[in-house]
């Protein structure tokens, strides 16, 4: 059947309009935290896709999947990261050991002297360089990473039991940790059993005795109401908490340059959302943990060099493990530290004199 010039036309035209339509469909983001909605890392996902959205005039569209909607656990999310399932993905250190182990130097105790300190670390472009060029290596240049924020506050000893002054107060006491072997180590050289369990699994661990304690922030404890369970808590700051948010390189290779700017931007935002919310949300934790008749106790000088000194064989163990590696990026780790100590003691003298 022969067609007339016109319909040849119109075929053309709607052709040429439905390849146009194509070339312009926006590019969609799956990303994921393993939290609930209560958590800083939401605030954070928020901001981004808010931020995204109307830099990238809606042709990149975030979507968002809390909890365990598209994968399970650090490890399960890294590989769907890899696979391309998701796009986005926020994980503590402890996490990112799956696919880069020394980065749990960043979980080595009490290295860090407060949030302004931590905050300029986890901000300095030299340290957040390393860390990317690291993970990039480490993963074929599967995986990128985009900020560091906070995503909890600072680790302490929570339990059931007992008031814990010093480290020989934690024998005994089974205690949850993350997934990772610092975290696992510091609590067996203190002479407690570590327990690794997915932080959605706590509370029932609580509840049965699975476990006696937990090692996380005030809020994290409120959030998921671990008060009604624990009763103590040593405000002892042993870890910061980061949390490091990442991207597929090939699906960010895949935008535009301009593209590819705004998502750094945001993931720019994202932390500092997680800085910034976090002193927020503390406010309404303690007043939750008081209001549930929860004991805080805070370590005088004296205790604290005890265990600031029970942790010196974590640091030991580190550096034999990890070997050249390990202590090359424990070096970078410690010098962005120290840049940060001038820095934020310049600060208070600008402010002083």
């Amino acid at each position: 059947m022969r067609l007339s010039r016109l319909t040849k036309t119109g075929i053309a035209a709607v052709l040429s309009l439905s390849m146009t339509l194509t070339s312009y469909a926006a590019t969609e983001l799956n990303l994921v935290f393993l939290a609930n909605g209560n958590d800083e890392e939401h605030d954070a996902a928020l901001v981004f896709k808010n931020y995204v959205e109307n830099h990238t005039n809606n042709n990149v569209i975030v979507k968002i999947f809390q909890g365990a909607q598209l994968c399970g656990s650090a490890v399960e999310c890294f590989e769907s990261l890899k696979a391309g399932d998701i796009d986005v993905f926020v994980a503590t250190a402890g996490g990112t050991a799956a696919i880069y182990q020394p980065i749990q130097g960043l979980d080595l105790p009490y290295l860090l002297q407060g949030d302004r300190v931590a905050e300029a670390v986890f901000q300095d472009p030299a340290f957040l360089k390393e860390i990317r060029t690291r993970i990039m290596k480490a993963t074929g240049n599967q995986i990128r990473l985009l900020s560091i924020g906070n995503t909890g506050g600072w680790r302490n000893f929570a339990n059931s039991k007992h008031t814990i002054k010093s480290p020989s107060d934690v024998k005994g006491l089974k205690l949850r940790t993350i997934e990772s072997e610092i975290q696992q180590i510091l609590v067996k050289n203190m002479g407690g059993t570590p327990t690794s369990l997915p932080f959605m699994e706590v509370y029932t661990a609580l509840q049965t005795g699975m476990i006696d304690g937990t090692k996380n922030s005030i809020s994290d404890i409120t959030n998921m109401k671990f008060q009604e369970k624990v009763k103590f808590i040593t405000l002892d700051g042993h870890g910061y908490m980061a949390g490091m948010w990442f991207i597929g390189n090939k699906r960010f290779e895949k935008l535009t340059p301009a593209e590819q700017q705004v998502i750094v931007d945001g993931g720019a935002a994202m932390a500092t959302v997680m800085f910034g919310i976090q002193p927020r949300k503390e406010l309404e934790a303690y007043a939750d943990w008081k209001k549930a008749k929860g004991e805080i106790y805070i370590p005088n000088a004296a205790e604290m060099a005890q265990f600031k000194e029970s942790t010196q064989p974590i640091r030991e163990w580190y550096l034999k493990k990890f070997g050249a590696d390990g202590e090359s990026f424990l070096k970078s780790y410690e010098d962005a530290i120290a840049r940060a100590e001038t820095h934020v003691e310049d600060l208070r003298k600008a402010i002083n004199d």
